[in-house]
C-alpha cells in the first residue's frame, strides 16, 4: 500500500483536468486504459473550453452554426460562440502534460473513503475523486442508490469518409431513432455519425446503420456507451465526484465535455486549497 495526497480515479476529460490544477504534491492518476486510447465521447465542444486547458493543437475544425433537422426541414442557428471538434487522443495527451501524476492502468472496484481498491492493490489518500465516468464506481462503493440506471442515456458513433461540411448537424426525427437524437461532426475529411436512445436502449445499431445508408455510406468502427443526464451531488461522503459520474452532461445533446473540464478545474483548484491547508477537506 502507498500513501498519496491526492488520488484520482478516471483520466478523461473529467480527471484530466482535476490533475492539472494541483501542484506539488503526490498524485495518482488511474485508468482501466491508456490515456486518450480509447475515445467515447463524439468531441465537439467549445473553442473557449480547449483554449482555458491550452490543447488548442487537437482542435480538428471550427463551426459558427448548427443545424437542426427536423422532419425534412433543416433550421441553421448560428451559435453564440465558436464550437469545434477534436482529436480525443491528442487532447488527453495535451492535458495530461500539465500535471505530475503517477499513472496507473487498473481495474478500480471501490473505495471505503480513505484507500482505493484496485487489482494492482490498494492505495491511500488524503483526498480522493471519483471520475469513473456513468458507472460512478467509487461514489457507488460508498452510497449504493448513487447510480440510477433509469437515468441512462446511451449512444454509439462511427467516423468515417465524409465530404467537407460547416455545421455541426442534429437530428430529431423518429424515422432514424424514436424517443432520441442522431448527430453529424464534420471533423475535417471525415464525419461522425452518431445515434442516441434517451431511455438507454443499447440495441440502436440497426439505427445507426440506416442513418449513415441515407447518406451513401457503411458504418466503420463503433465507439460510445452510456452516459448520465441526472445531476447527482458531487460529493458524496468525503470524496469528490466529477464529470459524467456526478451526471454533468447535457441532458439533450448528452455534450459532457465542457462541464466535466469546468468543474474538474474547479475540483483541482479546491484539493490545492485543502492540501496547503487554506481550507479544511470538510
Amino acid at each position: 500500500m502507498k500513501k498519496y495526497d491526492v488520488i484520482i480515479a478516471g483520466a478523461s476529460f473529467a480527471g484530466l483536468a482535476v490533475a492539472s490544477k494541483i501542484k506539488g504534491k503526490k498524485i495518482l492518476l488511474i485508468d482501466r486504459e491508456e490515456i486518450g486510447s480509447h475515445v467515447r465521447s463524439a468531441c465537439g465542444t467549445t473553442v473557449e473550453i480547449v483554449k482555458k486547458v491550452n490543447c488548442e493543437e487537437s482542435i480538428i475544425q471550427t463551426f459558427n452554426k448548427f443545424a437542426i433537422h427536423a422532419g425534412n426541414k433543416e433550421t441553421e442557428i448560428p451559435t453564440s460562440e465558436k464550437y469545434c471538434t477534436i482529436d480525443y487522443s491528442k487532447f488527453c495527451k495535451l492535458l495530461n502534460k500539465q500535471n505530475n501524476a503517477e499513472f496507473l492502468i487498473a481495474n478500480i472496484k471501490k473505495t471505503d473513503g480513505k484507500n482505493v481498491f484496485t487489482d494492482k492493490g490498494y492505495f491511500e489518500a488524503d483526498v480522493i475523486v471519483d471520475c469513473t465516468g456513468w458507472p460512478a464506481v467509487l461514489a457507488s462503493s460508498l452510497k449504493k442508490d448513487y447510480l440510477s440506471k433509469n437515468a441512462l442515456s446511451f449512444g454509439i458513433e462511427t467516423e468515417i469518409p465524409y465530404k467537407k461540411d460547416n455545421k455541426l448537424r442534429f437530428f430529431v426525427n423518429s424515422e432514424i431513432i424514436k424517443n432520441g437524437a442522431a448527430w453529424l461532426f464534420p471533423c475535417g475529411k471525415k464525419a461522425r455519425f452518431g445515434v442516441g436512445s434517451y431511455e438507454g436502449d443499447t440495441k440502436i445499431l440497426p439505427n445507426l446503420e440506416k442513418f449513415v445508408e441515407g447518406y451513401g455510406l457503411k458504418v466503420g468502427k463503433i465507439h460510445g456507451g452510456y452516459f448520465c443526464y441526472c445531476l447527482k451531488n458531487p460529493i458524496v461522503k468525503n470524496i469528490f465526484v466529477v464529470g459524467c459520474a456526478a451526471g454533468q452532461t447535457l441532458p439533450l445533446t448528452g455534450e459532457g465535455i465542457r462541464r466535466s473540464i469546468y468543474f474538474g478545474l474547479i475540483c483541482g483548484e479546491i484539493i490545492q486549497k485543502i492540501l496547503d491547508k487554506k481550507i479544511t477537506l470538510r
